[in-house]
């Protein structure tokens, strides 16, 4: 489940923008959803000119330019110090392509994900000296490498740092420190990831912002939507021209893995979902050179080579990763008491360490709390978090900080290394912190506008089209049609996907729902919902057709923030918090008669919360009764029953004669607690 937020329409300023600037009345919409509605920033979102901001408005860059130019002069050896993720390797390939066509004598560092982890470390640095380096420009790292920037320096090398993450309170001794984050930077780079900031460097050294966005724009831009940075303002404008030049690539590297990855269209999603993770995966599994290497390479068959190898190990790291999801899966589903933690921490020796970040982003989604997974090791474990909006899971990690070797990260990801006989200790303190809260935030789908469905048309995507790219900080358009009645639930491509053939009105659509069986969508035809969907096109002989493809489905005007409520005071009951049941009662014989007869009446391989309360319409029965109701049925075995999140897995059995409901404990349980809870109050 997840609470709806409908995002406030000024209708008179959507008029107003349109009939002022001339533009379609959706192109209004949009652009008024986008936070645009004065002529100049309307006009900045809509341009396709390409143009940046100076380079040089970014603090250091000045520095930067004089220092690497005078290594150029002396015939200095440089080295690159990069990263093994996507960000690192495309920043490494990008100014290590440029500074190289210009010197011979420059070289690129990227540490082993295993053995040295993430930035500049001590023993690079000896062996970059053994090398004959004499300066180190650092890129997506470095801001916060205070001592070895220093220690190189007592080795008699320079530093040139250019990073994006968030600096400490003491900046690195360095010749310059490229970071727009630093307090003293008051230019607009402030959401350019590392890939970003080499190419203004690029461009600064350069002194033609055209020549640097021709050259160097495909790898910046893969780069930055990898990286997940906002694509607005410099990003924006930087990702355009790179899927431009992504269209018409001349890197046989890229040619390659584009025809690998099946890439017809170059989109910022099939960047994020094919490119990127192909990218990632030689640093998670195997090693980034081989990565860097097929973005550096003109040779056509080493190419051809290195990206089949890279799809190969992007095919492992997919299967690495749907066998982690599945075993954290049956492992709650054995012990479901984990579920109820208001913060989910498993753990095991067999997960990789590289994977487990994407894994703990599905179980989050999928369980809709913040989620720890945890690669268990004899000395050190390795964990990888992400949390909802509105739980900090950083501050969460801080609060617990006295269990950890190290830890770092933001409010939604975070990661940490801990002892392995400390780790139930940490489950548990990260959950008193949790349940400090009066009850968690709940996961949100932001809702850009209600259509009404007898006006959706194809034009609309094409206006849609002058938005893009799209990604984070400027997602696809999310659009919601209410109150729509199921005519029909179609199965497509053997039961794989489904179409439901929906109804208002005079207005009759078709849309799709993807990875969805006929069998796992728990509402019946003749339903009334409300659909949460983005726009697309369908080409089909030449032909446009509007394609309207289903993110969520809800009972129409369902009260689905009250039901989520409800289910965290079930699970703060479950787990022995007696106060849980403030402002509850003990189902009704009523109540259980009408979820039985339901059940019974509409055998179904899943239900959800809101498909069953909705179906029955009952006032007095909200999410706590429901699964109380499904817990007491299964004790005094008349059904089977697992829950997994709001997904409800209900199989009827056999029962011969009545059944007396004061025989259960669990039920007579419910009860007292109800009743001491309300003489205590």
């Amino acid at each position: 489940m997840k609470k709806w937020v409908s995002m406030e329409l000024d209708k008179e300023k959507v008029q107003e923008i349109a009939e002022k600037y001339h533009l379609p009345i959706f192109t209004a919409l949009l652009l008024t959803i986008r936070g645009c509605t004065e002529r100049e920033s309307i006009e900045h979102f809509l341009d396709n000119s390409f143009q940046f901001p100076d380079p040089f408005s970014i603090k250091d860059m000045d520095k930067a330019v004089e220092r690497i130019s005078e290594a150029l002069r002396r015939f200095e050896k440089i080295c690159i110090y990069g990263d093994y993720d996507c960000d690192g390797v495309t920043s490494t390939a990008l100014l290590y392509s440029y500074l190289g066509s210009l010197s011979d004598n420059v070289m690129y560092y990227i540490p082993n994900r295993a053995s040295e982890g993430y930035g500049m470390n001590k023993k690079a640095i000896d062996k970059l000296k053994e090398e004959g380096v004499q300066l180190i420009i650092t890129v997506d790292n470095g801001i916060a490498a205070i001592d070895e920037v220093l220690y190189a320096g007592q080795l008699g090398m320079d530093v040139v740092v250019t990073d994006h993450h968030t600096p400490q309170e003491i900046l690195p001794r360095a010749a310059a420190v490229i970071d727009p984050h630093r307090l003293d930077d008051t230019s607009d780079f402030t959401d350019c990831c590392g890939a970003g900031l080499a190419l203004m460097l690029v461009m600064a050294l350069e002194g033609d912002d055209l020549t640097a966005v021709d050259n160097y724009a495909d790898l910046a831009a893969l780069g930055t939507v990898a990286d997940l940075v906002p694509l607005r303002r410099v990003n924006r404008t930087l990702v355009k021209a790179g899927m431009m030049q992504l269209e018409n690539n001349e890197r046989p590297g890229l040619i390659h893995l584009m025809e690998q990855a099946q890439i017809d269209k170059v989109t910022a999603g099939t960047i994020g979902f094919r490119l990127a993770p192909r990218i990632n995966a030689a640093g998670r599994l195997g090693s980034p050179y081989d990565a860097l290497t097929l973005l550096l390479t003109e040779d056509d068959e080493q190419a051809q080579n290195l990206a089949e190898q890279l799809s190969d190990l992007n095919a492992r790291r997919q299967s690495i990763e749907t066998d982690i999801f599945e075993d954290i899966c049956h492992m709650l589903e054995q012990n479901p008491v984990l579920t109820l933690d208001r913060v989910i921490v498993v753990s095991s020796e067999q997960w990789h360490a590289g994977v487990i970040g994407i894994v703990a982003s599905r179980i989050t989604e999928k369980y809709g709390k913040p989620c720890l997974i945890i690669s268990e090791d004899e000395q050190i474990c390795k964990g990888s978090g992400r949390s909802i909006a509105g739980f900090s899971l950083i501050d969460a990690i801080f609060a617990c900080a006295d269990l950890l070797e190290r830890y770092g990260g933001h409010p939604m990801a975070a990661g940490i290394s801990l002892k392995r006989e400390k780790i139930d200790a940490f489950r548990e303190a990260i959950n008193r912190y949790a349940d400090e809260q009066e009850h968690m935030p709940l996961p949100v789908l932001k809702i850009d506008s209600k259509l009404n469905p007898g006006t959706i048309v194809v034009d609309m995507v094409h206006q849609q089209q002058q938005f893009e790219p799209f990604g984070y900080g400027n997602p696809k358009p999310v659009f919601s049609i209410n109150n729509m009645k199921l005519e029909k639930i179609v199965p497509l491509s053997g039961g794989k996907h489904i179409k439901l053939v929906v109804s208002r009105d005079n207005a009759r659509l078709n849309l799709v729902k993807f990875s969805t069986s006929p069998d796992m969508f728990p509402y019946e035809e003749g339903r009334y919902l409300d659909i949460a969907l983005t726009l697309d096109i369908n080409l089909y002989q030449q032909q446009e057709y509007i394609s309207l493809l289903i993110k969520e489905v809800k009972p129409a005007n369902f009260d689905t923030e009250t039901a989520m409520l409800e289910l965290q005071q079930y699970e703060q009951y479950q787990k022995g918090h007696r106060s849980a049941v403030k402002g509850q009662e003990a189902p009704s014989r009523e109540e259980f008669a009408a979820v039985y007869r339901y059940i019974r009446q509409y055998p179904k391989a899943l239900y959800t919360i809101e498909s069953v309360l909705s179906a029955l319409n009952v006032p007095s029965l909200g999410a706590f009764k429901l699964l109380m109701i499904f817990d007491i049925l299964h004790e005094m075995q008349l059904i089977e029953y697992r829950r997994c999140a709001d997904e409800l897995f209900v199989r009827m059995r056999d029962i011969n004669g009545k059944v007396n409901l004061e025989t259960s404990v669990t039920y007579r349980k419910l009860k007292e607690v109800i009743s001491h809870v309300k003489n205590d109050s």
